[in-house]
């Protein structure tokens, strides 16, 4: 029998959107095991409201953090790897944090997706890959926002996309710049067609509410501009780019905790 004395935990915020969750989290998770196949790959999600929901509407039972460390405990591991799918540094991060300080095993928490400089000069070119545009189209990237320092990566996200000539303008839903703005600024470039998109792991409620649903959301404000919206219901976690740099942000704190395999014969 081989005892792995190491195991992953990806935490995330979470979704009640099935559909999403399997081609952005699940998508993510299977990169990292496929990327360590000798080490079991745990899941937990951060918001309780989520983890009840999935519970009582489809029968779907997903840990928090403290029950996933404590699952991992009981399953004999003495190491974790815990990488979350969280963009930014902000409170669902301190949260995690503050969870992983409570387990008796040891620990090492990663990096979210966008904390530097670095990490935004990486995305950024994902983005642009990944989304060519025609003569007269724009890209509309809808992230959460925070009122935590992190929100200043939106800013850089968006002077990397003007250095780079790309026409990508960047909104939040419950921040700066906010979705008239961004609005006003797609008319000031005579925009004729604005596709949306989120600026999120996952293409869940937020997608579907704030991004392209009624009077307030994000479509609504961009057709009041005069501008032909076009909603695109994909999450950065159906990347494979921005799976790998999950994949590679483990494989980092993997060599810090020294993974080795005990063998009990």
């Amino acid at each position: 029998m081989c005892i792995r004395e190491t195991a992953i935990l990806m935490v995330s915020f979470g979704t009640t959107h099935l559909d999403a969750l399997e081609r952005s989290i699940t998508a993510t998770e299977r990169a990292v095991a496929e990327r360590f196949p000798e080490y079991p790959v745990y899941r937990a999600f951060l918001n309780a409201a989520v983890i009840r929901s999935l519970k009582e509407r489809h029968a779907l039972q997903v840990d928090n953090v403290a029950e996933a460390l404590a699952r991992m405990e009981e399953d004999g591991c003495k190491k974790a790897v815990i990488q979350p799918t969280l963009l930014l540094r902000g409170a669902e991060y301190e949260l995690l944090v503050r969870e992983a300080q409570q387990t008796g095993m040891q620990v090492s928490t990663g990096r979210p997706l966008l904390e530097n400089a670095q990490d935004c000069e990486i995305l950024a070119s994902i983005i642009i890959e990944e989304n060519p545009l025609q003569e007269g189209e724009a890209l509309v990237l809808m992230g959460h926002g925070t009122e935590y320092e992190a929100n200043a990566v939106y800013h850089r996200l968006q002077d990397l996309f003007e250095e780079k000539d790309y026409p990508a303008f960047i909104c939040t839903v419950g921040g700066i710049p906010s979705f008239q703005d961004t609005a006003k600024r797609l008319a000031h470039r005579k925009v004729c067609r604005a596709r949306l998109l989120p600026l999120m792991l996952v293409a869940g409620s937020h997608a579907r509410n704030d991004m392209a649903g009624g009077r307030s959301s994000l479509l609504a404000a961009v057709r009041e501009a005069g501008i032909l919206p076009e909603p695109v219901f994909r999450g950065l976690g159906e990347s494979r780019s921005v799976q790998a740099l999950y994949a590679e942000r483990v494989n980092s704190l993997s060599k810090d905790l020294k993974i080795n395999t005990v063998v009990v014969k």
